[in-house]
């Protein structure tokens, strides 16, 4: 049984309990009126339940304290590794992507489980004695924690969740005070490997670059999902078309509306003002954990909080900024929104990890 000091439950911050609650609460409202394969409500419940197993994690990542974490992210991040080799082995696969293991009755996702351990990994090894000073040789030798799971991650194929380790990545370097002319020499470097990515990229990859530069190249095959997805959202218009009215969503005029574009979904049923409250919702969340990193007295502290809310940050920019057209379409969910119960349970053991850190920077 967990135990959890009494003094540590005065500094519990309810402001971002609060406001991962009022997304949750959007998320089944939204999801449960959805006729997704089966009855919408089932949909929602489901989703429930994996809240239910999120906020477990949420409590017992609560309960640990951070460094202790940390000094065995070594292990962690090794059987995150574990768990990526074995999706190639053991992994399901759907629609040509073989990301799931199917552990008796659920499905788990060991990519998005993995994003944790990442961020413990980094942490680790940039507060690491032998990191210091920080400087060029201690990035280049974070090459391999990186490359290796961005390699194996692109290969099932998920470029989406791999793409998402290098913000993370950066948010962390500046965190730990890395030098702004060697993180630039690393940004420039990154970005004239990008002709090199283009040609390791598969076609429907580079098909979505390209719908990206032209929207309406094929309205009726790869840019499908983003008309769609701008239909529902403008349709929306200030106050939404409520339940019943939101016909793009609920006649399935627009795919993936339960897990990546649940923004738009949401966008039709409560329109701008419904947005609104949803994007506070994230603003407060995302504010309040960048405040967590700010105030922790010590690296650790700072960097844990720090990584985990980027990684939340992150994939809030993507996940709207694609439904809107703003960003290439990728395959990564919208945190305490989107369906899917790794997703869910990863985004709410963040969550676990910012109240650590929080509840212990008074020590």
């Amino acid at each position: 049984m967990v135990l959890i000091d009494r003094r540590l439950l005065q500094n519990v911050d309810w402001l971002l309990l609060a406001s991962a609650v009022g997304l949750v609460a959007m998320s089944a409202i939204t999801l449960g009126n959805l006729n997704v394969g089966r009855a919408g409500a089932g949909v929602a419940l489901r989703q429930l339940a994996w809240v239910g197993v999120g906020f477990l994690g949420l409590v017992i990542l609560a309960s640990l304290d951070y460094r202790r974490l940390v000094r065995m992210a070594p292990l962690i991040y090794g059987l995150g590794l574990a768990g990526l080799i074995a999706v190639f082995v053991h992994g399901r696969a759907v629609s040509g992507a073989r990301r799931w293991i199917v552990v008796g009755p659920v499905s788990v996702q060991p990519s998005e489980m993995f994003k944790l351990a990442f961020v413990l990994m980094v942490v680790w090894w940039l507060t690491s004695r032998w990191a210091f000073p920080l400087g060029t040789v201690t990035v280049v030798l974070m090459v391999p924690i990186i490359a290796v799971p961005f390699v194996l991650i692109v290969k099932q194929p998920d470029l989406g969740t791999a793409l998402l380790l290098l913000p993370v990545t950066v948010a962390l370097l500046v965190g730990a005070g890395v030098r702004l002319r060697l993180l630039s020499g690393l940004v420039l470097a990154g970005l004239s490997g990008l002709p090199l990515a283009w040609l390791v990229m598969k076609d429907y990859q580079r098909e979505r670059i390209m719908v990206y530069l032209d929207p309406f190249r094929d309205p009726l095959g790869s840019a499908y999902n983003v008309i769609q997805a701008k239909i529902a959202i403008g349709s929306g218009q200030l106050l939404g078309k409520g339940v019943a009215g939101a016909t793009q969503s609920r006649l399935a005029f627009l795919p993936e509306r339960h897990t990546d574009f649940i923004f738009a979904v949401f966008a039709e049923m409560w329109g701008f003002v419904g947005c609104l409250v949803l994007l506070v919702c994230y603003v407060l969340l995302l504010s309040r954990g960048f405040d967590i990193a700010a105030a922790a007295r010590e690296p650790v502290g700072r960097l844990v909080a720090l990584g985990a809310t980027g990684l939340l940050a992150s994939q809030v920019l993507i996940n709207v900024g694609m439904v809107t057209g703003l960003l290439p379409v990728v395959g990564i969910p919208l945190p305490l929104m989107s369906y899917g119960g790794s997703s869910m349970v990863v985004s709410l053991a963040a969550l676990g990890l910012l109240l650590s850190v929080r509840m212990r920077q008074f020590q």
